[in-house]
């Protein structure tokens, strides 16, 4: 959702996000959903092989970490590559909304970090390399 051939037309993509979020949704959890029902099919047609999250992005990263904290047990490992140390990223460079829409997701901030969710994962494995920032 709201990647690849799965985005609303750039121009309707902030319209998109909002109008979940008005609903009670966040674009953030219906991702989380989508990324642990496809390992879930993974895992279905490759009984007993490890399902591993191998992600590029603070997107993706964020999406990532919350779909293995939700269901630590399904993932042998999470692997991030140009990821966050913190959310706080998102103020200080500054972030657009347009350009991660699901990240804006209210008070994800003041509840969970980056490290808090990593955390949550269990037993996953978690390798995450950050974004080089020049200013």
């Amino acid at each position: 959702m709201f990647h690849g051939d799965a985005a609303p037309p750039d121009r309707e993509l902030d319209s998109y996000t909002l109008t979940l979020s008005t609903m009670g949704q966040r674009a953030l959890g219906i991702e989380a959903a989508q990324l642990i029902a496809v390992a879930r099919w993974m895992q279905q047609r490759s009984p007993g092989a490890p399902v591993r999250l191998d992600t590029t992005g603070k997107r993706n990263q964020v999406t990532a970490l919350i779909a293995a904290a939700l269901e630590p047990e399904l993932f042998s490992e999470v692997i991030v590559h140009d990821g966050m140390y913190s959310l706080k990223y998102l103020l200080d460079a500054p972030v657009r909304f347009h350009d991660a829409p699901e990240l804006f997701c209210l008070d994800l901030f003041k509840d969970f970090d980056i490290d808090r969710l990593a955390l949550l994962v269990g037993n996953t494995k978690v390798t995450q390399h950050y974004l080089t920032i020049t200013r």
